[in-house]
This record gives structure tokens, sequence and C-alpha cells, in this order.
């Protein structure tokens, strides 16, 4: 052994010098990188990766958690939902919560990894032989970006800009910026990416940023700075443009085999990988805890009850899955559920457990992120999580006509500067929302016109993680507070309706 030693320091001591001499090998830099077609494109890859993340605590669980603060949906699994998963749904959330700081520390990383991109992009050597290329790369990275910006826009009032590669130093001395300027930059750069991105991709490059999705974004983010006309100005550029159209039958919408379907504006891609994480968690996360699930963001009936009191039951087939109790199933202290396939009336799975009672506040699962179990891989379950193969859809067309809707009425009510009348909107983005699910038109008009907009959102995107974001930035016609303050505290709506009304 003591030879093998002294061999050993001997090689060392004599080679050691000219190992030095020699060039790192085998190990990618940020220097030497940047130099292919292949390589530019694999940047921007893993630019996507960063916006949804590939771990279900990085960023996902953060949208189940402030959804648990709505009237949409319950934390649920009481016996495990402590400490930071309580906080979102008690309002206290503190800095160093376990789900608070990933968020904004993965989408920071999201923004990084795209400043990175566009850096390298423009320094690289591909740009003499391939210009085009490195501008539509860039145009994406700048999409990226500002997708991460406006997530963290939406759940923080003050954010510092980054927007190149800077030092530890230089970061040091960023000031935040205000929300304002946060949003001013989100549509600089989605600006900048719509006129570079195309309309349309096809075959493998699907799921890429899109002109549209760039529009949609726009007016999604002029909708959240109150400049309604810009808002309705880029959603009529969605909406004309002839990408999209409506779901015939709205079930399929987020059908876990109709990837990026007509609807779909963004969506996030997925698939199954046995070695690597590109799949989407949501699924596991929110499925009951007797099939695979940890059983979060559980649908409320206060929820259900919405879609009841109007009779809409192809939409609300088509987000929850409800439990009914059979003598027997109370007896074993199972929840039984019926699940609805796409088209809203076949009885996919006519007995099926949902949950255990003392697991449930809700005895419902959200039926958007379910997976019937014959479109299920063979090994479905906790341990492969983060290999689903169910694409997650960010933004689709009946959102920007609901935000279209919502800018309209603005434009009438406030601005002044409408060409039109509320009888357009509601024979027009609203009828075509309503007659999907053979609702008839609304008849109602001014204030209640827009919180009848403000409630068909609700029914159109619940169980889509949108609810949180709507009732903190929508404001009531009567006070101009934010929705949430006529649904939570003592005399919120839902808080009424959970310690007066429900019988569930």
């Amino acid at each position: 052994m003591k030879k093998i030693i002294y061999i050993l320091v001997l090689i060392s001591l004599v080679s050691c010098s000219k190992f030095l001499d020699e060039p790192i090998r085998g190990v990618q830099t940020v220097d030497n990188y940047f130099t292919t077609d292949e390589e530019c494109q694999k940047a921007i890859v893993g630019c996507y990766q960063g916006m949804f993340q590939n771990d279900w605590w990085m960023i996902q669980f953060y949208y189940l958690l402030t959804e648990s603060a709505t009237d949409d949906a319950w934390l649920s699994n009481p016996t495990q939902a402590e400490l930071d998963y309580k906080e979102f749904s008690y309002f206290q959330v503190s800095p160093s919560n376990d789900y608070l700081y990933p968020f904004w520390e993965y989408m920071y990383k999201g923004i990084f990894r795209c400043n990175l991109a566009i850096d390298g992009l423009t320094n690289s050597p591909v740009n003499a032989t391939n210009p085009q290329l490195i501008e539509s790369l860039i145009a994406e990275a700048k999409f990226i970006r500002a997708y991460c910006y406006f997530e963290l826009a939406k759940n923080f009032e003050e954010l510092p800009i980054i927007t190149s590669i800077l030092s530890p130093e230089e970061l040091n001395s960023i000031a935040a910026s205000s929300q304002l300027e946060v949003y001013n930059q989100i549509v600089n750069d989605l600006k900048e990416a719509s006129a570079i991105l195309p309309h349309h991709y096809v075959n493998l490059e699907l799921g890429k940023a899109t002109k549209g999705a760039a529009w949609a974004y726009i007016a999604k983010a002029y909708l959240y700075m109150e400049d309604w006309s810009n808002s309705k100005v880029y959603a009529d550029s969605v909406i004309n443009n002839g990408s999209y159209s409506l779901e015939s039958e709205f079930g399929r919408i987020w059908d876990i085999n109709n990837r990026s379907g007509v609807e779909s504006i963004y969506e996030v891609q997925t698939n199954y990988d046995a070695i690597y994480e590109t799949g989407n968690s949501l699924p596991i996360l929110s499925g009951g805890r007797e099939d695979h699930g940890w059983y979060y963001a559980a649908p409320t009936s206060n929820l259900e009850q919405a879609y009841i009191e109007i009779g809409d039951t192809i939409r609300l087939r088509a987000t929850i899955i409800t439990a009914f109790n059979e003598e027997t199933a109370e007896a074993e202290g199972l929840g039984k559920a019926r699940v609805y396939d796409t088209d809203g009336s076949t009885i996919a799975v006519s007995s099926f457990n949902v949950a255990q009672l003392r697991d449930s506040k809700s005895m419902r699962v959200n039926r958007k992120l379910f997976i019937l179990p014959e479109d299920r891989m063979d090994n479905y379950g906790h341990d492969y999580r983060n290999y689903i193969p169910k694409n997650q859809i960010l933004i689709r067309l009946a959102e920007v006509k609901l935000n279209r809707a919502e800018a309209m009425w603005h434009m009438i009510h406030e601005t002044g500067d409408a060409n039109f009348s509320e009888g357009d909107i509601i024979n027009g983005d609203l009828h075509d929302i309503r007659s999907r699910v053979n609702l008839p038109d609304l008849n109602s008009s001014g204030d209640q016109l827009l919180l009848d907009i403000y409630h068909e959102r609700r029914l159109e995107l619940a169980g889509e993680l949108r609810r949180w974001d709507d009732i903190r930035r929508a404001k009531h016609p009567s006070d101009q507070k934010p929705i949430i303050y006529h649904i939570m505290g003592q005399n919120g709506s839902f808080v009424k309706y959970n310690t007066q009304e429900n019988i569930d």
C-alpha cells in the first residue's frame, strides 16, 4: 500500500506544473458556447424550461397554494397542510416561507437564463452566418423574460429589473423598481418579441413563443396597468388574426390528448421521459389521496354552487369531480365520484375513490388537471410526479376574449373612447363563450355587467390557477376595492357562505 501511495505522490509532483499549463478539457463554459446553430437553440430550450421548472416545489406548488387563498379552492389535506402551507390560506405569508422564496428565486433564475442567452446570442459568431436564427432566438428569450417578470409583478409590488449579466457587486447596488416600471419593461420586451416571432410553428417546434402569444400577454399586461384601450387593441390582434378558435367542446380544452389545441395560445410542453423530469407534477399534487395524489387546492362547494345556480352543467363537469356518498361508501369513509369524459356527458369512470374523508376539506378534485385512468402511463403515481406528459395551458383564446370584454366595459364607462356599446360585449365575446356551454346571453348592464364579466371569468377559468390573480386585480365597481375585499373578511361572500349557508 505504501508503494502505491509513494508512486501516486511522485507522479503528482512530476506532472503538476505541466498539468496546470494545460487548458481545461471537456468543460463547457459561456466563453466557448453559442458557437454553433445547435448550441444557440439549446440555450433557448433552457430558457423555456425556466418558465415552469422541473420539480414541484420550485414554481408549480406556489400556484396551488395561492389558489387555496381564494374562493375556488381549499388547501385541503388537513393532515399535512401545516406551517408554510397554511400561511398562504391564512394570508400570513412570511418572506422566509419555503414556497414563497423559491417562486421568487426560480423566476429570477429564469430571467438570468434569458439574459445570459440574449448576451451570448448577440455576441455569437452565428450572427454572421445565420442572423435570422439569432434574431428569432433573441425574440423568444425576450418573450420568456417578459413572462417571468409578469408572474413576479402580479405578486410583488416592487422588483429589481435586471436585463443584462451583472457582477455580484452590481447586483447588490440595484434598487427595486415600481410595479408600473416592471410592467413597462414587460410590454417593451413583448413588443420587441412580437415584431420578430412567427404566427405558427409545426411539428417539433410546437410550443415555442409566437406572435399571437406575445400579443395576448401584451393585452393582459395592459389590463393589469388599467390601460383599457391598448389592452383591447392587442386583444383584437389575437382574436382577429385567425390563428386560434374556441374548442367546440369545452371539456377538450384540457384533455391530455389535445396537446396545443386550437384554443391554446401558449402552453408549457411536457413529455414522459424515464430519465429526465420533463413532465407536469400538478395532476399528482392536486389529485385525491386515494388516487396517488397529494390533494392540494381542492375545489370548493362554493365554486360548484356557482355553476349549479346558473345551470352551467357542462363547465361544472369539466372543472370539478364531485364525490357522492353512498351508504357503503360512507361506512368505509370513502368518497366516490362520477368522472365525466371530455364531451361532458359520458361517465368515463362510474365509481372512483376521490379521497378519504379524514384527508379532505372538500371531497372534490380539479377535473382540468385530472387524467383519466386509461390515459395514464403505467407507472403513474407519486414517485413519477415530475414525468407526467400533460401540457399546462398558460393562456387561451377564451381568456383573451374575457380580457377584451372587460377592457371594453371600462372604455364605455370610464375612458369615454368607445365606439361600441354594451350590447357588442354581450353579443360578441360573452356570447361566444356562453353559447359553447349552452347558456343564454346575459341581459345585464352598467355595474352589474362588469360583475357578470368577472363571474363569467371565474366559471370559465376555474381550476386553471388564475383566480388568485383575478380577485386581487379586478376592482368592484361600487367602491373600487379589489374583489378579494368582497370575498374574504368578516363580511365577505365566501366567508358568509361557509359560516351561514353551506350545508355540504
